[in-house]
């Protein structure tokens, strides 16, 4: 006999089961991102995983969970690992923002809107919009990162802006390789386009 939550749960019991599955994942990625990767060095360079699974997690789901991602990320670093006030409380978040806004997936209703302005109304393959996101996000904390070592020191070395370059080049690879997991964890679906849907043709005698 199966239980009664396996058989039929009731919506807020799924709810709050994909949420705590949902906060319970976000930690593992934390604790990996401060135990395990520093660990992980390719040319002296440690990728960042927290951007990653930014990226995954705002191409496979809504856009305002991905800035709440980017949220609870920034404050976690804030007070666990804290470098320059409020460093990691800005930049997540604002990270996330850029990300959600231009890589999302767009909604049917979305997708309609811009077909009838005469826009293409598609939305690109997620495989090729995720490891975009995350060099869009490694983009903006790398900027503002080189941004403020310039301010308070007068002097940019070369080598941090390579540096910064191969940590953007490998999160986005590894945005590439998480997102096969990531995504058939949280059982993301590629999104279905009106386009692509055949609608029924009128029987004609």
């Amino acid at each position: 006999m199966r239980k009664w939550w396996r058989d039929r749960p009731h919506p807020w019991l799924r709810w709050f089961l994909f949420e705590l599955k949902f906060f319970l994942f976000l930690l593992l990625c934390y604790l990996v991102h401060v135990t395990l990767m520093p660990y992980v060095r390719i040319f002296g360079i440690t990728p960042n995983l927290l951007m990653a699974v930014m990226a995954v997690l705002i191409v496979g789901m809504d856009r305002w969970r991905g800035v709440w991602i980017g949220l609870i990320f920034g404050i976690i670093l804030e007070v666990m690992q804290p470098t320059q006030s409020l460093f990691n409380l800005l930049l997540y978040p604002i990270a996330a923002i850029f990300g959600a806004l231009l890589f999302y997936t767009k909604d049917e209703e979305r997708l309609e809107y811009e077909r009838s302005i005469g826009r293409s109304g598609r939305n690109t393959s997620p495989w090729l919009r995720t490891p975009a996101c995350a060099a869009t996000h490694m983009l903006i904390y790398s900027t503002l990162n080189l941004l403020f070592i310039y301010l308070r020191s007068g002097d940019l070395p070369l080598s941090f802006i390579l540096k910064a370059l191969l940590n953007l080049v490998l999160t986005s690879l590894l945005a590439a390789l998480l997102m096969f997991p990531v995504r058939r964890f949280f059982r993301i679906e590629d999104p279905v386009d009106p386009a692509d849907v055949k609608r029924p043709v009128p029987y004609v005698r």
